[in-house]
């Protein structure tokens, strides 16, 4: 039998790493994604400095459990929260992001 070359796999196989523009300019879409959204600005506030457990989070934030989830889950991985020792806090960027729209 002879394998068919799958379009995806000649993408992915010829797709490289982002240039320093492309990363820049994906960055910049990322922390419009997060300002522009006032759920995601007020969870960065609510993080603050000191950072939250997830209950705290919940509580303070008044979002229900999906949304929650939704947007700590692009929080985290773009790079904004981390989680350590049960406490959600603010990453470089994070911190970076919360000092400019919060």
């Amino acid at each position: 039998m002879s394998e068919e070359i799958d379009e995806l796999d000649v993408y992915f196989e010829n797709k490289s790493e982002p240039t320093e523009g492309e990363a820049v300019k994906l960055e910049h879409m990322m922390m419009e994604k997060i300002s522009i959204n006032p759920a995601r600005r007020k969870l960065l506030r609510i993080v603050g400095i000191f950072g939250k457990t997830e209950k705290q989070l919940k509580e303070e934030s008044g979002l229900n459990d999906f949304f929650f989830k939704f947007h700590m889950d692009f929080l985290l991985k773009e790079g904004f929260l981390k989680l350590e020792e049960g406490m959600y806090r603010l990453t470089d960027a994070g911190i970076a992001m919360h000092d400019s729209v919060c």
